[in-house]
């Protein structure tokens, strides 16, 4: 019994000292976080979205705020790393949610930081009960993932050169085991509305002083906002994630929801801050640091397509123009003519008098989608064309009949992960008014009307960052012949249903002959225009124009500025592997002792594979001619 008693005491005096001696569970990792460097690890830098400076520091690019747990935290990787593992380590710890509107446990704020911790360190973690975190996952009930492009939209500076985003897929209906779309969530990062005015949103963009933000819709509203609103077609490309790593995704979606950066139009946009949470899932990844300086959403499309294995399997989901054009197709002559009429009385008879049972269906549907094309706000709103497409499904639904599912012919043609890469450099020569140059060509973004229309808006031009320098062999002057800022050109072929004009737009700096020059003279512009286009046989443009151009110059004489207008006409053959563009334009300047000026150019364009064309380019200005001859590569 004595015996018995002095072993329980010797036990007990044992693991008292023994446990006085291990160190609490915070003391213990912040130890090993130090010793093994984990504030160094890829993924603690890619969680926090540090980026190293020229001086090897470090600067997260997220905005003070919510997202950082350490005051030092948007600097100092270790920082927050250890104030991370201190508020992980004591459940009664509460931060602020990322909106601060609420207090939660830090587990509960940051679930994709305590998933890289736990996997790290080995230690687990006490689980608190996180409602908001817990009804998110509900909701999503995350599957898999797709990668979506938007085509692009020129009406909207923030989306002329496309858009990505990111779906969190559902798994199919227990009910019938179908997949339903439209109820899954779209991920997106945006620029915030600051301003209405597009000269004010584009220099914000383009400097990256406009804060941008990650948001969370239904499937079905991002549809109908690029689908429906502005008749965008979608890309869907389905992505190999293994289940852990789509959790990774949604728990790093969760952390970054409400968390503030500055929106970098031509660099961290939406392509790269999506990449960058691929990257946090999957370590091995390696995405952002192969995009180039200008971040085009295409480009990222043609990085997630070169990973072996990455991409599973691509969709296409039409806009409802597109869905319209390939009904209008498959009618016969005389319900085209009832479609047409009926687009311009809006008179029901047209699409049923005289006409079958048959053809009434056929040209009711047409109606249907006509309204959805060229009215989606109206129909969206419940205001004007909204109860003339009631009308229309009413009589539809008196004529009865089961319509076939459309299918509409997948553009692959205008897939972008098989597009040229966005960025181009050339090299060339050219003879101008009997002199020889060198020339070294660059180009920043993104497709001029020569470059092959594959993966690319096939009737726009949208240039930004374009140079071009010449070495005159004659004089061995070297100088700069275009610093070509801005320029969209959007042809809208007119149609029986289309009759929006086309437009287009430049600002640049030009080196040539001008009006009231004494020889070559370098120039300011700002020049745009508007007019009509009609395509024949899918690939023939023919346009005229109505232009209007300012300049100034120190080299001009007598007047140092001129603004002048007039009329241009232009052809353009753009179909496989060549090109072919030719324009005349005159114009009546307002300044000047001569008040004419006439241009007329012309340009080939052979692609000898996705990498590399040959171009011939020539010019008559005011009687001197100017040839160029380039090599372009593509990447």
């Amino acid at each position: 019994m004595e015996m018995g008693l002095f072993s329980f005491l010797t036990f007990f005096v044992f693991c008292s000292v023994a446990t006085a001696q291990v160190p609490p569970p915070t003391e213990s990792l912040i130890t090993r976080a130090k010793n093994e460097k984990w504030a160094e690890h890829l993924q603690w830098h890619r969680l926090i979205q540090y980026e190293k400076n020229l001086l090897g520091g470090y600067k997260s690019s997220a905005e003070p705020g919510p997202f950082f747990l350490s005051p030092q935290g948007q600097k100092n990787p270790e920082s927050e790393l250890l104030a991370t593992l201190a508020a992980f380590s004591d459940e009664k710890v509460l931060v602020s949610s990322q909106d601060s509107k609420y207090k939660e446990p830090a587990a509960c704020v940051f679930p994709a930081r305590k998933i890289w911790i736990e996997k790290i360190s080995g230690h687990k973690f006490a689980s608190p009960a996180c409602e908001r975190y817990e009804r998110f996952i509900e909701i999503l009930a995350p599957k898999s993932l797709t990668y979506v492009f938007s085509s692009y939209y020129l009406n909207n500076p923030a989306s002329a050169f496309g858009h990505t985003f990111l779906r969190i897929n559902k798994a199919p209906s227990a009910r019938d085991g179908e997949r339903y779309e439209l109820s899954d969530y779209g991920v997106g990062y945006a620029a915030m509305k600051v301003s209405d005015n597009p000269l004010v949103y584009s220099f914000l963009g383009l400097s990256g002083l406009m804060p941008g933000t990650f948001d969370i819709n239904p499937y079905y509203y991002k549809v109908r906002e690029y689908n429906d609103f502005e008749s965008r077609d979608l890309w869907e490309y389905d992505l190999d994630f293994n289940p852990e790593e789509v959790q990774m995704v949604v728990a790093y979606i969760w952390e970054l929801l409400g968390a503030h950066f500055n929106y970098h139009y031509m660099s961290e946009n939406c392509a790269y801050r999506i990449l960058s949470i691929f990257e946090v899932a999957r370590p091995s990844l390696d995405l952002t640091s192969k995009q180039k300086a200008q971040v085009m959403p295409a480009d990222t499309v043609g990085t997630l397509n070169q990973v072996p294995g990455l991409i599973t399997k691509i969709h296409y989901r039409p806009s409802v123009r597109a869905l319209f054009e390939t009904r209008y197709q498959t009618l016969n002559s005389e319900e085209k003519k009832r479609l047409y009429k009926f687009s311009r009385s809006n008179n029901l008879a047209d699409l049923k008098d005289g006409l079958s049972k048959d053809e009434q269906r056929h040209t009711l549907d047409a109606a249907m989608d006509f309204l959805d094309y060229r009215y989606p706000k109206e129909i969206l709103m419940k205001t004007g064309k909204f109860h003339l497409k009631k009308q229309v499904l009413a009589e539809r639904a008196e004529v009865g009949g089961i319509t076939p599912t459309l299918k509409v012919p997948e553009p692959w043609s205008e897939a972008p992960h098989d597009a040229q890469g966005s960025r181009r450099w050339g090299l060339g020569g050219r003879e101008w008014n009997n002199q020889k140059y060198y020339l070294l060509d660059m180009k920043l973004a993104l497709h001029d009307l020569l470059d092959p229309k594959i993966g690319y808006p096939p009737t726009a031009e949208m240039t930004m960052g374009s140079f071009s320098a010449s070495y005159n062999l004659d004089n061995h002057e070297v100088a700069l012949d275009r610093a070509l800022i801005y320029e969209v050109v959007s042809l809208s072929p007119v149609n029986d249903f289309n009759d929006s004009p086309s437009w287009r737009l430049k600002v640049s700096v030009e080196r040539g002959y001008e009006n009231n020059c004494a020889g070559l003279c370098r120039w300011t512009e700002i020049s745009g225009g508007s007019g009509m286009t009609r395509t024949f046989f899918g690939h023939l443009d023919l346009a005229i124009w109505l232009r209007a151009t300012g300049m100034t110059s120190p080299d001009f004489a007598i007047e140092t500025w001129r603004v002048g207008a007039g009329p241009s006409v232009m052809a353009r053959w753009n179909h496989g592997k060549f090109s072919f563009l030719a324009e005349s334009y005159y114009r009546y300047d307002y300044k000047g002792v001569d008040t004419e000026f006439r241009q007329n150019s012309v340009g080939v364009n052979l692609s000898l594979n996705k990498s590399f064309s040959i171009r011939l380019q020539g010019e008559d200005v005011q009687n001197t001619q100017r040839l160029d001859g380039k090599i372009f590569w593509y990447y």
